[in-house]
């Protein structure tokens, strides 16, 4: 019955997303667009319920960091991993001369985003974006999702691309390396110069353009993401800021021993310190090139994953150390719960999502050190429960 209900909405809306279409047009073609590439284009597309439905949906827990990596880096994706960089030495060995990334990094991005592109989605680009347009429950989203749908009829037309052949995720993110239409068009490149950049077959052009993509956002070449470290017994806890960095050799002299007390490579690089889970989890001092990794996505966990597959793919480590696996995952509630506590505090951790972002991470860690507390930024129940009980007094 709920189903049904859902369904008669959108067939109502469909009346209003027609005349939604005819505004969208007159738009286009101030941007440039011609008026036989919007009516082709837009001509069958019509509101899609299973993107509303994504949309709409959001989680009720979020994510713990461990579980999160440890579905990224199961032994079928390292092994696969491993093969697939073997096969195209060649041409890993030409992109890496002409980017400078490194080819375990762009094959862990690669499995990532569509596990070595067996899954990129199987949605209309046009489609999705425009349904997110027009319906999206975000204001945000919905104008995000207007400039990417712009933006896709700028590749069929400039670039003489089929919208039918524009295929990726609900969310309008396009091929085996789920590029939004604006990352395609500033980052794609056409590496075979067959006059078309595919992200969806043709991998010179996939792993040239994640490559450009992470040369562009600033990849420092031969420079490691970072390496897993271990704490002192006393540690000065303002140090633990994304903002304050060190080089390695620094840090050996505070105490943080490169785990299994190896020599750091490069021991004048600069770092940063990353606590995912608590002091007494994993530790890590992360480089410039760690930050890049976020510029595909902006998650830490995602960026620590792909960093531990390129580990894994290669002659790097595994983490060592022990994650909190007795922490139970926040809910997305109890997230908000404790960002509006921070806010109240005098601590911004920007828009009260529910999401464990730079910002909020920065937030606890503030109000632990003004309370006489470890800062290190880690989100759990005992937080929550030390910030309730603060509120109280």
């Amino acid at each position: 019955m709920i189903i049904a209900v859902c369904f008669s909405t959108i067939a109502k809306a469909d009346i209003g997303f027609e005349n939604w279409k005819k505004s969208l047009r007159q738009q286009a073609l101030v941007e440039g667009i011609l008026p036989r590439v919007f009516d082709q284009a837009l001509e069958n597309v019509s509101l899609d319920p299973q993107v509303i439905k994504f949309d709409g949906s959001q989680p009720e827990f979020t994510r713990n960091v461990w579980d999160y990596i440890d579905n990224a880096t199961s032994i079928a994706r390292i092994n696969k991993g491993k093969d697939l960089i073997k096969q195209h030495r060649g041409l890993f060995d030409e992109i890496e001369k002409r980017y400078g990334v490194q080819r375990e990094i762009i094959t862990a991005i690669w499995a990532m985003e569509s596990d070595f592109g067996r899954n990129y989605g199987n949605k209309y680009v046009l489609q999705s974006l425009a349904t997110l347009a027009y319906a999206s429950s975000s204001q945000k989203r919905m104008d995000f999702a207007l400039s990417e749908l712009i933006l896709t009829l700028k590749i069929i037309q400039t670039k003489k691309m089929d919208s039918q052949n524009l295929i990726g995720s609900w969310a309008g993110a396009m091929g085996q390396p789920q590029f939004m239409p604006s990352s395609y068009l500033k980052y794609g490149v056409d590496y075979n110069r067959d006059g078309k950049v595919d992200l969806w077959q043709t991998l010179p052009d996939i792993f040239a353009s994640i490559a450009n993509f992470l040369a562009e956002s600033g990849w420092r070449p031969g420079e490691h993401w970072g390496e897993e470290v271990t704490l002192p017994g006393q540690f000065d806890w303002r140090l633990n800021s994304p903002a304050y960095q060190l080089r390695y050799q620094q840090w050996q002299e505070i105490g943080l021993n490169k785990i299994n007390n190896k020599q750091y490579a490069f021991p004048q690089r600069l770092a940063s310190l990353f606590i995912p889970a608590g002091k007494k989890g994993p530790v890590f001092l992360i480089t410039h090139n760690f930050s890049v990794i976020k510029r595909y996505n902006q998650s830490s966990s995602y960026a620590l994953a792909v960093a531990q597959l390129s580990n894994l793919f290669g002659l790097g480590d595994k983490i060592r150390g022990q994650w909190p696996i007795q922490d139970k995952a926040l809910s997305i509630i109890q997230v908000k719960q404790m960002q509006s506590l921070l806010n109240q505090y005098g601590h911004n951790v920007g828009e009260i999502d529910g999401k464990i972002g730079t910002k909020t991470r920065e937030a606890i860690r503030t109000w632990q050190l003004e309370n006489g507390y470890s800062g290190d930024g880690y989100a759990n129940l005992k937080l929550l429960t030390l910030l309730k009980e603060n509120s109280s007094k």
